[in-house]
This record gives C-alpha cells, structure tokens and sequence, in this order.
C-alpha cells in the first residue's frame, strides 16, 4: 500500500514516490498493458482525460476501476448506445411534489458523469447530439442543465473507449471532442509471457476484475483525497527548458501543411495538423512522466515518449496518404525525426 498524506503540500522526492509507487500497483494487477498503464497515469497526473482505442477484452474497463481503487475515487460508469440521450449522462431535472402541501418543485438528479473517473465505453457507439453531451464536462468540468449550472467532482477524468474493428452503427467522434482527449492511447494485444500470466491467474481464481471488486471485499483505498490534489499541483512544478519548449514548438508547427515547418514532402500527406492545445498536452504529459521517473527536469526522452499518444488524435491525413497506407504515428515519428535533426543537443539527450 502507499502511506497516505494528510499534509496538504507535499515536496517533489515524496510526490514522485506516491506516483511511481502508484504505477507498481496497478501493473501488478494488469499484465502485458504497460504503454497504456503510463499513458493513463500520465493523463491523470496531468488532469486531463484519455481515448483508449482497442479490441474488446484488453482490460480497459479494468484498468479504470483499478486506478479507482488505488486512488479511493468515485467510479462512474456509461454505456454509450445509439439510444442514449444527453441527460442520460449528465442527470435532468426532476418534478417533485410534496404530499402534504401539494407544492411543486423542480429538483435536480445528478447522472453517473457526477463521479471522480467516468468510464465512457463505447463512446462511438452514441450520436453526435449525446457525444456534445460530454464537450463542456470535460472542458470547464461543469454541466449545464435547465440554465443551471454544476459543479463536477475533483479531480474529474474521463477514460473514454472505443473498438476500432467495428463500425457498424457507430458515430466517429468530431474533432473538436478528440482534441479535449488529453491523450489517445492504442490498446495492444498483450505478449505470450503477459498473456499466460493472465490466464494462470484466471486459473487460480485471483484475476483482477474477477475476485477484486467482490461485493464483500473490504475496500483499501491507498492515497487520499489531499494528496491527491497536492500530487496534481507538483506535476506543475517540473521545470522545462526553453530549448525543449523550442523543439515541441517546432515539433507541433511541422504537423500543419501550410506552415514553414513542415516538410515539403509530406504536405500533401496531412489534410491538417495539431493546434496549440497539442504542445499544451504535450508539456503537460511530459511532466507527468517526469516525476514518475523521478526527474525534476522535462527532457527530450520524454517528449520523444509522448508525442505520439498526444499528437495522433489531432491530426489528419489525406486519402493519398491512406491509400499509401501511411499512418499518423509514422508520420509523427519521421517528424520527431527531423526536429532533431535541427536540434542536436535534445537529438543526443543533453537537454
């Protein structure tokens, strides 16, 4: 277990602690997924939310009640179908009548995005009018229903799914939602030695998800809720240098076809290129990484660690480069590629 903090501040050696020890507890419980497990840890650390696309039976939705109960959150869980209406996920005013008097008032029931970490399975699956449902949650963490306006719990995270297989009765999500994603996040297939570990562990009755969240098992939350605010305000803290803030930029502005950055040979393969938000996301998740590996420093390893799952949500590429069967993780890689090339220093590590 983690030793709780009831101090409200904590310093960057004990921060760094409680999330790298955070990270040893989850993996422990889910095998072969460790990209995702970082991703998700940094998406947290850096208060934002994560896209996880995947085939069904990869352990997202375990992942996500796992986090819950390391971290003693509310769980919150939606399950987006074609049929499913906005105020099925933020709540409705309800008409209450009082017996006695007869009086009549308007009273508001919260729905289940009213939780710490909300799981939206399937997001794909719902129509574009729910999926504006979760715009302003997850942007100003607020919902706004019958002109009023609440307040979402803190910290608020949505891990958001979709199966990328299917796309029979599903609704793509509109660019403006991809880019409040903080990270998207590809949910591979675990390895042979992940794989048989899963299953000895189905064998033996002790898999997460299956003997873990039984009714009837006493709940060990390990941090608590100051902690975990105070854990949030040091990943601000992590320094970054103006060399390393010049190379996002760069990094960022060469994803956009008609910028100066970008390469002439690979304008006509982006239809169109990664806002400011992105380099945001990016300093944010690279000081999430930092202090899990303990570095009080953004370096250009970690940048190099987490454009991709930043930067591959927002951007788009052209049916040429499709039909080339280029992707946006090999075109952020060949990017990357040549930013460091323009940058020796954060190419041989020194920044």
């Amino acid at each position: 277990m983690l030793d709780t903090v009831n101090n409200k501040k904590i310093d960057f050696e004990m921060a760094s602690e409680i999330a790298s020890k955070l990270m040893e507890n989850v993996s422990s419980a889910i095998f072969g997924q460790e990209n995702l497990i970082v991703e998700t840890l940094c998406a947290f650390l850096a208060n934002g939310h994560i896209l996880m696309t995947g085939a069904p039976g990869l352990a997202k939705t375990t992942l996500v009640r796992v986090f819950a109960k390391n971290l003693g959150l509310q769980f919150g869980r939606v399950q987006f179908t074609p049929d499913l209406l906005p105020s099925d996920i933020t709540g409705s005013e309800i008409l209450n009548i009082d017996p006695e008097s007869q009086v009549r008032s308007f009273e508001f029931a919260s729905g289940p995005i009213f939780a710490n970490l909300v799981l939206a399975d399937e997001i794909n699956r719902a129509s574009p009018r729910t999926q504006s449902a979760m715009l302003e949650a997850m942007q100003e963490r607020t919902v706004t229903v019958a002109g009023r306006m609440h307040r979402l719990p803190k910290p608020f995270m949505v891990f958001a799914t979709q199966n990328p297989y299917e796309s029979e009765g599903t609704f793509p999500l509109p660019e403006a939602q991809l880019d409040r994603f903080l990270i998207h996040s590809i949910v591979e297939y675990p390895s042979k030695e992940a794989e048989m570990k899963i299953l000895s562990e189905h064998a033996a009755d002790s898999l997460v998800g299956e003997s873990c969240f039984r009714e009837d098992e006493e709940q060990r939350y390990t941090i608590d809720a100051q902690t975990i605010d105070a854990l949030l305000k040091e990943v601000n803290k992590i320094r970054i240098d103006e060399e390393v803030l010049m190379g996002i930029n760069s990094l960022v502005r060469s994803t956009r076809p008609n910028d100066f950055y970008c390469p002439e040979d690979l304008k006509s393969s982006i239809w169109y290129g990664a806002g400011p938000r992105a380099g945001l996301s990016l300093i944010s998740t690279s000081r999430a990484l930092a202090l899990v590996e303990g570095s009080q420093y953004v370096r250009w390893q970690h940048i190099r660690r987490m454009c991709r799952p930043v930067l591959r949500h927002r951007i788009r590429l052209t049916s040429q480069a499709m039909h080339q069967q280029l992707d946006e993780d090999y075109l952020i890689g060949t990017l990357l590629q040549r930013v460091e090339e323009q940058h020796a220093n954060l190419a041989k590590g020194i920044t």
